[in-house]
């Protein structure tokens, strides 16, 4: 804009009335920005609720519906507890795994819960399944750990007597000779501890995805763009009064005289 003009939106803006809306502006303006921090803070106290309750162990008979065939996508990551009882007739060793680089096997059991069903529990590391970590322990246990989803790959490999290729719980099934449960169990702890127990496996998927508050999230840009929105249209008001006001303050073609 000119000089000229710049002057006269600024001695328009400054009158009782202009200011008047200025001062109105800003406290809408302010409101909104506070109304959309507020929200913003929400979606972030629900994701940090939603996460913390998502990690909390349950009971592996809560996380999975009694007569549930495949293992529900929202479970799989979620901290389970198992008490039960060992089967020493139900464990393989998973060849070819290694921990932090050494070559191995993984140490999957099957557990013997309260209601009868059997779930798969990865117990752990060894390089060998003839060292003494593997034994099956004897006697009840809690177990807390991770809940995975079967392993697609080489499923129906054939492997030598006592081994898989990978966990799934049809070939466990098969196996061991009744039903278990879908996807298994990472061991994390157990209780009682033993002197002498596999090495520890990370958990291939943990629980960190839970559902977005979408509509917390969507209402706090809601409300900065509404305070952005106020900022323009006060300007856009404000300009074109400045524009009208200089049509009309403007002195009129002179007529000519007789």
């Amino acid at each position: 804009m000119s000089p000229d003009r710049n002057r006269q939106v600024m001695r328009l803006a400054l009158t009782p009335r202009w200011l008047a809306f200025a001062g109105l502006t800003i406290i809408l303006v302010v409101a909104a920005v506070l109304l959309g921090r507020w929200q913003w803070d929400r979606t972030q106290s629900i994701l940090t609720a939603e996460r913390a309750a998502a990690s909390q162990a349950m009971p592996i008979e809560q996380a999975l519906p009694p007569k549930n065939a495949d293992l529900p996508d929202e479970v799989i990551g979620q901290p389970v507890i198992l008490t039960g009882t060992y089967e020493p007739s139900m464990q393989v060793a998973v060849t070819n795994r290694e921990l932090a680089g050494n070559p191995g096997v993984w140490i999957v059991t099957g557990l013997r819960l309260a209601d009868g069903r059997v779930a798969a529990v990865l117990r752990g590391w060894v390089s060998t399944a003839e060292e003494a970590a593997a034994a099956v322990p004897t006697g009840p246990v809690t177990v807390t750990g991770v809940l995975q989803p079967d392993e697609p790959f080489y499923a129906d490999a054939a492997s030598a007597p006592g081994t898989v290729a990978s966990i799934a719980s049809g070939r466990l099934s098969t196996l061991w000779g009744e039903p278990v449960l879908p996807g298994y169990v990472t061991l994390t702890t157990e209780l009682p501890p033993r002197d002498a127990a596999p090495a520890p496996v990370p958990a291939t998927v943990q629980t960190g995805n839970v559902a977005f508050p979408l509509q917390n999230f969507v209402y706090a840009f809601q409300w900065w763009l509404f305070a952005l929105f106020g900022i323009v249209i006060f300007l856009r008001w404000l300009l074109l009064e400045a524009r009208e006001g200089r049509g009309s303050d403007a002195s009129p073609t002179e007529q000519p005289t007789d």
